[in-house]
């Protein structure tokens, strides 16, 4: 399963980046954007362009130049009308007081893009859709908690729960985990499974553009949809360039074909003097992290769980590695969340209480340094996908910490679609196959982090498992009240550093390059493509 940050979507270098001032043969047909176009990269071709089949971060990029939510998040994380004319809430009587009633009023004289009228028939067949088995979308988390949508008119849209659910607003067609956006009744409503349907490769959406030609391997070129509804994008034609090179983006940019990137902080360092560009940063909802798997020994027990946490430097990672690009964090709650406990601390690195842990724990050194019970050596399988240049390094690193604390770790990459592929897929993390992994992982605009920490969360990569903490997140979603929550999640934080079956290591802070003629590049925390709208380019 493809959810996670950006990073696994724009994989960066593995290594320290040697390019050429020359462009490659290969770059020569990649033409260079025109004065009225932009042109960006995305690192693989796109499965579907239809939009909640998303399965990466280069499908919704794309999926937010085409398609609409009714609530988007705007560059400061705040949670801003899409579709809809404003975000619902007890005030302004969005949603009731049982918190079972949610109640969106959408724009008039809203259309898609080929002229039809896009009402809240739309909002309710998009709920359709996603529960539909036979389109097999992501995910449906707390979309099968709506019992019915209720459309009295063309603008409103009254969605009814089975129970009251904090996230919702926060959830229901904007930036949950998977976001989904509003997909055309009239085009797709009976026309059987999404999977076959002829819209994913031809989709008509409401956004800023429109698809204009899709050069398969090659590039996605977008122009501008002047009906939209907050008005005309300032710049005629977007282009997507894929460019499944990781070394490539850069070389790109210096010549010119690009217009703005996401860098790994190792891309940054090599372009930090580089004539014509800056640097744009975005705080990012989510984090980096390695996993334990707790369902099996050695990290069934906790205490081995803290005494590696205690054998890992994660300052020198986050100084090492990212030069503090990405600070170092004790939570899963992205820097700006106000469900963030900012006391909290993980089992701070601390190589001697380390060593006590691990004799205490039976496995002391041997002659050789390394550590060994009843002759057995502790021998540890960190996994890893090699298409991130973060992931790549940190196992390198955290492999050389553990071996000096007399632990032998064997790195495997796997890469990435492998990666998080779900169990019932075989995939790596949620199969178990594997002692620690570094795992990277985008939370949804909500604080609610059942997905990972909770027994039978589907993306429980640890395997972790505490009826204390499930009963923490049933509670955490069944109040609106925010003080309450905040309180909960507090709680849960200090329940996790604890029992520690994550040893959260980074809370990113994203950059990208970007072209000085580049204006109203303005990426979010969960989007860099949220107002492509609004970019223009001055030549």
């Amino acid at each position: 399963m493809r959810c996670a940050l950006y990073v696994i979507s724009y994989a960066a270098a593995a290594c320290a980046l040697c390019l050429s001032a020359c462009e490659p043969a290969h770059l020569a047909s990649q033409q260079r954007p025109q004065a009225s176009s932009i042109a960006f990269n995305i690192s693989e071709e796109p499965h579907s362009l239809n939009p909640i089949l998303a399965q990466n971060d280069d499908e919704r990029q794309i999926a937010h130049l085409m398609f609409d939510l009714l609530l988007d998040v705007d560059a400061n994380g705040r949670q801003i009308p899409g579709l809809a004319v404003a975000v619902p809430d007890g005030k302004n009587g969005g949603v009731s007081r049982d918190g079972r009633t949610i109640t969106y009023h959408l724009r008039r004289g809203l259309f898609w893009q080929d002229g039809a009228p896009l009402t809240s028939r739309d909002v309710r067949f998009t709920w359709h859709a996603i529960m539909a088995k036979e389109n097999d979308v992501q995910s449906v988390h707390g979309y099968d908690i709506i019992t019915a949508i209720d459309t009295p008119d063309d603008d409103t849209a009254i969605i009814h729960l089975a129970h009251a659910w904090a996230p919702a607003v926060a959830t229901f067609f904007t930036y949950g985990t998977n976001p989904m956006p509003i997909v055309p009744a009239h085009l797709l409503e009976g026309k059987g499974s999404l999977r076959e349907s002829d819209f994913n490769s031809h989709p008509v959406g409401s956004g800023p553009y429109t698809l204009r030609a899709w050069d398969r391997g090659n590039r996605l070129t977008f122009k501008a949809n002047r009906r939209y509804f907050r008005g005309a994008p300032k710049t005629e034609t977007i282009v997507a360039q894929e460019v499944t090179d990781l070394n490539t983006d850069l070389t790109m940019l210096r010549g010119g074909q690009l217009d703005w990137s996401l860098l790994s902080p190792a891309q940054r360092l090599s372009l930090a003097a580089a004539r014509g560009l800056h640097f744009v940063y975005a705080p990012f909802s989510g984090f980096g992290a390695i996993a334990f798997n707790c369902r099996q020994a050695p990290f069934v027990d906790v205490r081995m769980r803290r005494a590696l946490a205690q054998a890992i430097d994660r300052r020198r990672l986050s100084d090492s590695i990212t030069r503090g690009q990405y600070p170092v964090t004790d939570s899963d709650q992205p820097a700006f969340s106000w469900a963030l406990d900012p006391a909290v601390r993980l089992p701070p690195y601390d190589p001697a209480a380390a060593d006590r842990s691990l004799d205490a724990l039976g496995w002391p050194r041997a002659r050789d340094g390394m550590r060994r019970k009843q002759g057995r050596a502790l021998n540890v399988v960190f996994v890893t996908f090699p298409e991130g240049d973060t992931a790549v390094r940190t196992a390198e690193y955290v492999q050389q910490m553990l071996r000096e604390r007399g632990i032998a770790v064997s790195v495997k990459k796997v890469t990435v679609t492998q990666f998080y592929l779900p169990r019932s897929e075989h995939g790596l993390l949620m199969s178990g196959g594997f002692d620690m992994a570094y795992i990277a992982w985008r939370t949804g605009e909500d604080p609610d982090d059942s997905d990972v920490v909770t027994c039978r969360g589907p993306a429980n990569y640890a395997g972790y498992c505490s009826p204390s903490v499930d009963a923490l997140e049933r509670r955490a979603v069944t109040t609106d009240d925010r003080g309450a929550r905040r309180a909960l999640y507090f709680r849960i934080q200090r329940a996790l550093a604890t029992d520690v079956p994550y040893d959260y290591l980074y809370a990113p802070r994203y950059s990208f390059a970007a072209r000085d003629g580049l204006r109203g590049f303005d990426p979010s925390p969960l989007s860099p493509t949220w107002n492509a709208y609004a970019w223009s380019m001055m030549r």
